[in-house]
């Protein structure tokens, strides 16, 4: 029993799942409607897009990066699909997003490995260059989409369930298995651990960086694309709530800010946690303002607590 407890105590993926429902006890019993199965499909279905970006996020936090262009990522796929599918047909905007989504995270983990820039760094730069090249792209007018791929990918269910949420389910299962069943997985936990250490026990830096950044990047169009299906639009700030909110979803669910340590299903927690707990500032009828408020002042406090964690450990 006493070695259960201590699992459990150092276990932080469990803690955010109970975390997460105690959270969504408290809504049912505080707030209206949050116990209906139509809510409980929504708030799941929502968190989805978030959760896509966040699962991207954990990658590179786990080997003490962290990528700040997710929220441009993010506009950029829905953008570019929007005005390729205009012109070219849904499919051909689809891959060409996809494309250049990648491209974005090769060329991060490029000034990372070749220029040797910090990844906050880079990653901020090249999210600042995007949002440029996107005003100028669409003349600060992006286009409106009906595809239907994407809008049956982000809107129908199965069996009741949301398909963006399989999808998310989905990538998370093939995001634990390279995280934490593969060879770059441990390459990864090694970066985060020791820079230093794992080059001299052979790691390759650069082969991680790139996979990892790219996977990254790849994540963050993947949900601009499942955005775009749900609203039916693309706007130039459309990605902007989820540079913050995928790394306050990593951090909540146990993951170290520092590296190293961590499991991609309490992202999972986090997502769904943090997609719960603006849902109920709503319903509380806050204004955005206080919401951005509390969520960063919440994040600000995790980041010490782990940091000081690391320090003493």
């Amino acid at each position: 029993m006493t070695t259960i407890r201590a699992g459990l105590r150092h276990n932080r993926a469990a803690w955010a799942f109970g975390v997460l429902a105690l959270t969504w006890l408290a809504a049912i019993l505080f707030a209206n409607g949050f116990g209906s199965v139509s809510s409980v499909r929504y708030l799941v279905q929502t968190a989805s897009f978030l959760g896509i970006v966040a699962v991207g996020q954990t990658l590179v936090v786990m080997m003490s990066g962290i990528d700040l262009s997710v929220s441009a990522v993010v506009a950029l796929s829905a953008v570019v699909c929007a005005q390729v599918a205009a012109g070219s047909g849904g499919t051909a905007g689809v891959l060409v997003a996809l494309a250049v989504s990648l491209l974005v995270g090769l060329v991060n983990a490029a000034g990372l490995v070749w220029l040797h820039l910090p990844p906050m760094v880079m990653t901020l730069a090249t999210g600042t260059v995007i949002a440029g090249a996107l005003l100028i792209y669409t003349n600060g007018s992006p286009r409106s989409a009906q595809i239907p791929l994407l809008d049956a990918l982000a809107n129908d269910s199965v069996a009741g369930i949301p398909l963006a949420t399989v999808l998310w389910l989905g990538i998370c299962a093939a995001a634990v298995w390279l995280l934490h069943l593969s060879r770059l997985g441990r390459y990864a936990f090694a970066l985060g651990t020791s820079e230093p250490a794992s080059r001299a026990t052979g790691v390759p830096v650069p082969v991680t960086t790139f996979a990892m950044y790219a996977a990254c990047a790849l994540l963050a169009g993947v949900a601009g694309l499942v955005l775009l299906g749900f609203t039916g639009t693309s706007s130039l700030t459309m990605g902007n709530p989820y540079q913050l909110l995928s790394i306050a979803a990593v951090v909540l669910g146990g993951t170290s800010i520092l590296g190293g340590r961590g499991h991609l299903l309490g992202t999972v927690a986090g997502a769904l946690l943090l997609t719960l707990l603006t849902a109920l500032l709503v319903a509380w009828n806050l204004d955005e303002g206080p919401r951005q408020v509390a969520l960063g002042l919440l994040i600000i406090v995790l980041l010490l607590a782990y940091a000081r964690e690391r320090r003493t450990a």
